[in-house]
């Protein structure tokens, strides 16, 4: 009877122990996948434009919330090696408060809502493994480039070697298209001259200011002081996008600090980001063939062309107007 006592005893003391042992070893809380990934296996980024990825674009795959991500590395797809170029700070201009387009109308009004601040390029955020690039990414070559995530939650940490690739791009302007138009003065009849060419060169990757030129077949200038680049009635032109500085006219071109990328900032309703002028007659000569052949009919040109600048600098744009020569 005592052997049995002494058994059972001893069972007892065994369960116990193990429940010590057990009520010691921490619990994992929650599930971290094998699986997490970005729904893009690359994002396309225009070098120097300020990205922000989608932010649920971050598949957990059934991970328990909360989750801390952080960098680990970024690699050079072109050599394999580890670059810091995405870590290296510059100074940016970051938003402190929400901007507002039609009332944030001045420089002084935009600075109350930014503010200078000396950031790495690329941000991956903590709480949802967003990734953020601002105008600093213009110091990084194009190219692509694949980078690792440690991932953290209640259940334990994970690393996902080369979860996606950062690609690089050049894309610093837009041509959203051209057109050119003639009128017979006094009237609304109208035809087609051929297509414009819009053309761009970047001087400087400093400021924020572009020069808009529009030239004859020839590459002659037209002169916007003597005001003959003029408005065409209610239709936007290159002002109507000068938001914080006014455009300033010299001989040969239209100048304008913008300020803030992309510009134009935003469409004018009805017309994309088009820019309407109307050159008078007694300014230009079209090609023979072009209009009908009507002894004491004149006709003014009226070109149009719309443009995005994404990333900041100063830019020469040119519009060359094909079968018009100006007079002088």
């Amino acid at each position: 009877m005592n052997k049995y006592k002494t058994l059972r005893n001893c069972l007892i003391l065994g369960a116990f122990g193990l429940g010590l042992i057990t009520a010691c070893k921490k619990v994992p809380i929650g599930y971290i996948s094998d699986q997490i990934r970005y729904v893009s296996d690359t994002f396309r980024i225009p070098r120097g434009t300020n990205y922000k990825s989608d932010p649920q674009g971050f598949e957990l795959d059934g991970s328990n919330y909360p989750i801390s991500v952080k960098l680990l590395e970024v690699r050079d797809l072109a050599t394999g090696k580890p670059t810091n170029l995405f870590n290296e700070p510059h100074e940016v201009y970051i938003w402190n408060a929400l901007f507002n387009v039609n009332t944030d109308t001045t420089v002084a009004l935009l600075n109350k809502k930014r503010s200078k601040q000396t950031l790495p390029s690329l941000e991956v955020v903590e709480k949802s493994g967003q990734l953020i690039l601002n105008e600093g990414s213009l110091e990084i070559p194009a190219g692509n480039y694949a980078f690792d995530l440690q991932v953290t939650n209640g259940s334990g940490t994970k690393t996902f070697k080369s979860i996606s690739v950062l690609q690089m791009i050049d894309q610093p302007f837009e041509d959203k298209g051209t057109g050119c138009a003639y009128f017979i003065d006094g009237t609304n009849t109208s035809g087609d001259i051929a297509v414009p060419t819009m053309s761009y060169k970047k001087v400087s990757n400093d400021g924020y200011q572009v020069r808009l030129k529009v030239v004859d077949k020839n590459g002659s200038p037209f002169n916007p002081k003597l005001a003959e680049l003029q408005k065409r009635g209610d239709r936007p032109l290159f002002e109507t996008y000068a938001k914080f500085n006014p455009v300033e006219y010299t001989d040969t071109t239209m100048v304008c600090n913008y300020e803030l990328t992309p510009f134009p900032i935003l469409e004018y309703p009805g017309y994309g980001y088009l820019m309407y002028y109307r050159i008078p007659s007694n300014k230009v000569i079209i090609d023979a063939g072009v209009t009908p052949n009507v002894p004491g009919q004149t006709y003014n040109v009226n070109p149009r062309w719309a443009f995005r600048l994404l990333v900041k600098g100063t830019y020469e744009v040119t519009v060359r107007l094909p079968k018009v020569t100006r007079k002088p």
